[in-house]
């Protein structure tokens, strides 16, 4: 059983910009990978869920990265999802993304930053 994620809040999101296939990791529990992107032809926006339950990042694509404009990881089996494959991908990613997450009703309140693919957890006291 992992240990999830209930709110995450997305603080700060600049020019973040993810190779899609670090979402897709070559690791033994594939069941983990998020579901292939899906694309709205209007509007050029893809689109990816799954891994956890509330995994969602939208953004254009340009080459075979994905330019990100909105990104959540909560729910059902999101701390799992965010060991096997979304810290690893927010390594190899450029741009800024902070975000606060609450863990598991409350027991943990920590802020999430990437910069340039350098990931910090700072626990958040109230």
């Amino acid at each position: 059983m992992s240990y999830n994620i209930d709110t995450w809040n997305t603080k700060t999101l600049e020019n973040l910009v993810i190779p899609v296939g670090a979402l897709y990791p070559k690791i033994a529990r594939t069941d983990w990978h998020p579901n292939k992107p899906t694309i709205d032809f209007e509007t050029g926006i893809v689109t990816i869920n799954g891994g956890s339950e509330g995994f969602r990042i939208k953004g254009k694509m340009e080459g075979t990265d994905i330019h990100v404009s909105e990104i959540e990881n909560s729910g059902e089996g999101s701390g799992s999802f965010e060991s096997y494959v979304l810290t690893e991908a927010l390594k190899q990613s450029k741009g800024k993304l902070i975000a606060t997450r609450v863990w598991e009703g409350g027991d943990t309140i920590d802020k999430l930053t990437v910069i340039d693919g350098v990931v910090t957890e700072e626990n958040v006291d109230l």
